[in-house]
């Protein structure tokens, strides 16, 4: 059959997300296209046409009134994009439009039956955030649009929220929160600074988007509760803090002999890779953090143990597969401590790392697009 493949950003791990899946689509020989803002080193087996959207407006913090406009604006950004989309789509004629992150392409404000309009053909994709509050009605939301008649399954990363989820969907499949695996890049000039400098202490890392949601006020108040000749701390990716956290946070490096912090965009996933493959454990204690990462995936891949906020989706699976600890979000002593243990002599037990990345090969998105295959019509 016919598959376009649909994204609208290359934040995060979402580029290594769409071009899987027209990866995994066109290796199940299908006929398939993908748009998308980046089509370097797509297998020529798939077509690739640059996708024609908008972003959508950052929600301004602390402004309640301002906050409600640009949500109304978004939810127009939304539609305005679907219908650009749906021109895109008319010369393609396919039997399955799959959207590789449905949370911002999805409407959250329209009637069911322009959503149909905009977008008349059988479609799927993936809802990352699907641990979201309890549905209210009237207000913004896309799950009531996951009831449109020509949706024929919804992906999720987050097994725990899979039951909520069926009130707006019957057909809901479990998707393997992969990572690109890519082989470590040695001669990254960021890992170079980065052995010189912990000089064999342990690295314990925070690596990808670098924002306070992250739990970075959580490490810094961790790092001066352990000795600075034995832990070493990395913090690597594209900022999106104000000038002044950025200043902060570069204040609190240049205090300390134990800390290197860049705030620049990690080049791609070998470079990537390569910071987790020197790390001896990754910082992931998140806050107010409900979904899943595939950094839990990079993580195991390289048998790092990590760190974890406790009571969401990562920390239940971590206290599942016994690939690290959690903690509190707000808990210094206690994430102090947790690191103290995970860098100690005592290991994580080899096999609960390769059980956790085997939950997580691409190979098991072959599984999910049958499924999704048997109800297109």
């Amino acid at each position: 059959m016919k598959v376009s493949v649909i994204d609208c950003s290359v934040s995060g791990h979402r580029e290594t997300y769409y071009k899987q899946f027209a990866h995994t689509w066109a290796g199940m020989g299908n006929e398939t296209s993908l748009i998308a803002p980046d089509g370097k080193h797509i297998q020529a087996t798939v077509t690739f046409q640059p996708i024609s959207a908008h972003p959508l407006l950052p929600l301004p913090a602390g402004k309640p009134l301002q906050k409600k406009l640009v949500v109304l604006r978004n939810a127009m950004i939304r539609l305005q994009n679907l219908y650009r989309l749906r021109r895109s789509l008319k010369r393609q004629h396919p039997d399955l439009v799959f959207f590789a992150c449905l949370d911002d392409m999805l409407p959250t404000l329209a009637p069911l039956w322009l959503f149909n309009l905009l977008l008349p053909y059988q479609w799927s994709g993936l809802l990352v955030q699907s641990a979201l509050p309890p549905y209210q009605p009237g207000m913004p939301d896309t799950r009531p649009f996951l009831r449109s008649k020509n949706c024929v399954g919804t992906g999720i990363l987050n097994e725990y929220s899979a039951k909520d989820l069926k009130a707006f969907q019957d057909n809901i499949l479990l998707f393997p929160d992969f990572a690109d695996l890519s082989a470590p890049a040695t001669t990254y000039p960021l890992l170079q600074e980065l052995k010189e400098k912990a000089q064999g202490r342990k690295v314990v890392s925070l690596l990808g988007s670098i924002n306070f949601r992250k739990g970075i006020k959580l490490l810094l108040e961790s790092i001066p509760l352990l000795p600075e000749e034995d832990y070493f701390f990395l913090i690597a990716g594209k900022s999106s803090l104000t000038a002044q956290q950025e200043n902060d946070l570069q204040t609190f490096e240049k205090s300390r002999s134990n800390c290197l912090f860049s705030l620049e965009k990690i080049p791609d996933e070998s470079c990537f890779n390569a910071l987790i493959a020197e790390s001896d454990l990754i910082f992931a204690a998140y806050k107010q953090f409900t979904g899943s990462s595939n950094l839990l995936t990079k993580a195991a891949a390289f048998r790092k143990p990590v760190i974890v906020s406790r009571g969401f989706c990562m920390g239940q699976r971590v206290e599942q597969y016994g690939t690290g600890q959690t903690t509190g979000e707000d808990n210094a002593g206690e994430c102090s401590a947790a690191i103290r243990s995970l860098c100690s002599e005592a290991k994580t037990p080899l096999h609960a790392f390769d059980r956790y990345a085997h939950e997580h090969t691409v190979e098991k998105l072959i599984t999910c697009f049958n499924q999704i295959s048997k109800h297109i019509q």
